[in-house]
């Protein structure tokens, strides 16, 4: 990858890219002298110096009565790095809430994959209600997480003050750091009768549902449908009210 495709990376047009390196080498400079160098018109360098001067990326300097444009040096790119970090965090409030009225549309997303299906988990540490409705067998976890980044996840969801309601069928218990804990780790568990055990993993929060296969199967899946969170977790109350601490 080349400089210019580099500048690119951080949001400079090609022209603009052009026009900065220009700049650089040859330093202050008018618009002749740069359409000369870039063999660029000078209509779209007036329009693009304007612009590169607006976002902090060049100034201007006056020698005599003519007017020259000068590249700012390479380390206060990251000004202008800040600036466009700094409007993406006061556009963020209105982004997201247009992002909520989206999801109204229900959306299924597909994961494959050990990576995959341990990032489909992670998800539920995003839960804008703070509470988590999860089928999903000890045992099972950590042979998919390992029990180091099994509890890396807890750790997180705890962090972030999200509490679990856990079922699980007894059998499928397996012991890792912190498994014994209820309150302290916001957390309560029952155990579903064994006839009522199921092969897959279920996490249901806010308006989604992570669907978990069999480890040989290897595949995940979220649903993204307020019909069918409501759904799941009105099944997941039911086998929670016949089930024991």
């Amino acid at each position: 990858m080349n400089i210019r495709d580099q500048l690119s990376e951080i949001g400079l047009s090609p022209t603009e890219s052009a026009l900065y390196l220009a700049s650089l080498t040859r330093g202050p400079a008018s618009v002749l002298a740069l359409s000369t160098i870039t063999k660029l018109n000078r209509p779209l360098l007036y329009r693009t110096l304007g612009e590169l001067v607006e976002k902090g990326v060049f100034r201007t300097t006056v020698t005599g009565k003519r007017k020259l444009f000068v590249a700012v040096p390479p380390k206060q790119l990251l000004g202008y790095l800040k600036m466009k970090e700094g409007i993406l965090k006061d556009l963020l409030p209105e982004l997201e809430a247009l992002s909520s009225i989206g999801i109204k549309e229900p959306r299924v997303l597909y994961f494959e994959g050990r990576e995959q299906i341990q990032e489909l988990l992670k998800t539920q540490n995003t839960s804008s209600s703070k509470l988590i409705y999860s089928y999903f067998p000890s045992k099972y976890m950590i042979q998919l997480f390992g029990k180091a980044k099994l509890e890396a996840v807890i750790q997180e969801r705890i962090k972030k003050h999200i509490t679990v309601k856990i079922l699980r069928p007894a059998h499928a218990e397996e012991e890792y750091e912190g498994w014994e804990l209820r309150d302290e780790a916001l957390r309560e568990v029952r155990h579903i009768p064994e006839d009522k055990a199921l092969e897959m993993g279920i996490v249901v929060f806010d308006n989604k549902v992570n669907l978990f296969s069999p480890i040989d199967e290897n595949f995940g899946i979220q649903i993204e449908s307020y019909s069918y969170s409501s759904l799941m977790r009105y099944f997941f109350e039911v086998l929670w009210s016949i089930s024991t601490p």
